[in-house]
């Protein structure tokens, strides 16, 4: 039976849907398109009438994972306090350390998106730069150049801290608890920073 447009782009939101929670639960390489169909409730004949190989599903769902993320943030703005504060407070909650599923793509694929495809590595470093951006936009100071320093910095050692304490939580629970407790105490800090402030001249020192 032909399946209409309407069905195709069902099952095509499903894949993605699909995909983006069961690669960032299993990884790229420990997840097949049998697992993504399964879950999906399609065959894998309807995985490839949709996209050309997996890597271009993966992207997909990168893609869509990142764009998921965007949106909380932005829809969170405007609480009580720092907009990057509560940004990385969010970040650092046990149910998102617990759950990578419905987690940030960015812990759950930076060990490995560097053996992935382009098209899977362009999604993930777009995704990223638009964190970064966000970060940067919220973070105090008129210097923008020392505002996107210190976004790399906190996009990326959140991303960090978060795969460190999901990799090391089952063996050692109060290790996993000291990194995310480091993380939020210093990563905050940097959010309140004057960026303004000037190192001391020569004739201070």
């Amino acid at each position: 039976m032909r399946v209409t447009k309407e069905k195709a782009a069902e099952h095509r939101t499903a894949l993605i849907a699909a995909a983006a929670k069961l690669l960032q639960e299993g990884g790229f390489d420990g997840t097949g398109v049998a697992e993504i169909s399964a879950r999906a409730g399609l065959t894998q004949g309807a995985l490839y009438g949709q996209f050309a190989s997996k890597s271009a599903l993966a992207a997909e769902a990168c893609h869509r994972s990142f764009e998921n993320g965007l949106d909380a943030w932005v829809d969170r703005r405007g609480q009580t306090g720092s907009d990057a504060a509560a940004y990385i407070n969010q970040y650092l909650q046990p149910e998102h350390i617990a759950n990578a599923g419905d987690g940030c793509p960015m812990a759950a694929y930076a060990s490995e998106v560097s053996r992935q495809e382009p098209e899977v590595k362009e999604v993930f470093k777009n995704g990223f730069i638009d964190m970064v951006r966000l970060m940067q936009d919220a973070l105090p100071g008129d210097d923008r150049k020392v505002a996107r320093k210190r976004a790399l910095l906190l996009i990326s050692a959140l991303a960090g801290s978060v795969a460190m304490a999901r990799a090391t939580e089952e063996l050692d629970p109060g290790l996993s608890a000291e990194i995310v407790a480091s993380a939020r105490e210093v990563l905050e800090l940097l959010t309140q920073q004057d960026t303004k402030a000037e190192r001391p001249s020569r004739k201070q020192r």
